[in-house]
């Protein structure tokens, strides 16, 4: 049985949809832990957040504030928080990061699927894609509901390393994408659509 961690960036702006996220965390069936990393400016959002897990039993949590300018792009706080959380998983007994977006909802059974996907297909990455909240036309084809095992977070990073710490730079983002580098270090992922059905991706009008 592969141990887990829900793995999310988190933010304030964000809050429109988080308190429907945690209770749908609530209800997952696999066992999972869960670890929210905050960009938002300061930790005021921290304890709304942890109070949204109060309220719905969520014990198995922990909420990291990271501390970086809000002048950022929001591209670029996520990555800092995605590489953050790469890391993390690295350093631990975690055999497998879920990479959820706060602004989907999906099926209690939905990590069990991302998880036979993974071993049918005897892949590293089992992605899942939604419609965007934006537009009910356009399919989105980003790790809004990703299963990663560890191996692949060994070779493919989210932002490179200066002076022994994550860098800030816009200019080191990628131009790649995520999955295109796991590929390119010899992992193998799925990429599926309709499998978990249905996944709502909130909007603030909701």
């Amino acid at each position: 049985m592969l141990k887990v961690l829900i793995g999310t960036p988190i933010h304030i702006c964000k809050d429109y949809c988080m308190e429907r996220w945690l209770q749908n965390i609530s209800k997952l069936e696999y066992p999972a832990d869960l670890l929210m990393v905050d960009n938002s400016p300061d930790l005021d959002y921290i304890e709304k957040a942890k109070g949204y897990c109060v309220k719905y039993g969520i014990t198995n949590y922990k909420i990291e504030h990271l501390e970086i300018s809000q002048e950022l792009s929001s591209d670029m706080r996520i990555n800092v928080a995605q590489e953050v959380l790469r890391r993390k998983i690295l350093n631990s007994d975690y055999d497998a990061w879920f990479s959820w977006e706060c602004d989907q909802i999906i099926p209690n059974n939905a990590l069990n699927e991302l998880i036979k996907l993974m071993e049918t297909t005897n892949c590293k990455m089992a992605l899942h894609n939604c419609w965007a909240r934006f537009d009910s036309d356009l399919l989105m084809t980003d790790m809004g509901c990703t299963l990663i095992k560890k191996e692949c977070l060994k070779k493919a990073w989210f932002l490179p390393e200066r002076d022994g710490k994550i860098s800030f730079n816009e200019s080191d983002r990628y131009k790649s994408t995520f999955k295109e580098r796991v590929l390119r270090s010899g992992g193998g992922f799925i990429e599926a659509f309709g499998v978990i059905s249905p996944i709502y991706h909130l909007d603030n009008k909701f």
